[in-house]
């Protein structure tokens, strides 16, 4: 699932928000239900799928149950709320969720990837100008881009000696 671009919504007066059109449709397409979280980074809320909420769970799953990453990923899902759609693709958030965001009257949702995030505008802007500042002045890391890369397996791969 790829989420991408950034939609401007309004909340509703009954504080419902309408999930843009292309993210409802990629979530239907892979058939998976709406969670959204709280960033753990960031004052925004993260929007995915189950699937990528069980990567997570399948990520703990091999990590030292008693370390301190394990406890932030914990918080995540802590976190999590499970969301239904109404007929119309729009959502009801929770008001914890709405403060934490800092969501008044209008909320952007941009794409990033494998998950959306749903943010104040104006702070998403603050902070893409920022970034853009950032990778002007200082470059962008390096990157490697793979045609058809396939994940690491869990056994090493297979290797010719």
């Amino acid at each position: 699932m790829i989420f991408l671009s950034t939609y401007e919504n309004k909340i509703d007066s009954k504080g419902r928000i309408s999930v843009p059109a292309p993210f409802r449709a990629t979530l239907e397409a892979n058939q998976q239900p709406l969670i959204i979280t709280r960033s753990l980074t960031d004052n925004c809320l993260q929007g995915q799928g189950s699937q990528r909420i069980n990567q997570i769970v399948d990520i703990l799953d091999t990590m030292d149950s008693l370390s301190p990453d394990v406890q932030i990923l914990q918080t995540l899902l802590a976190d999590a709320h499970d969301m239904k759609m109404d007929s119309e693709g729009r959502i009801s958030l929770p008001e914890d969720m709405l403060a934490f965001a800092e969501l008044n009257t209008t909320v952007l949702f941009a794409g990033m990837g494998r998950l959306f995030e749903i943010w104040n505008p104006e702070a998403y802007r603050d902070r893409a100008a920022t970034q853009r500042a950032k990778a002007k002045a200082e470059g962008l890391p390096q990157l490697v881009l793979k045609p058809n890369a396939q994940p690491p397996s869990g056994s090493g791969g297979n290797r010719e000696s």
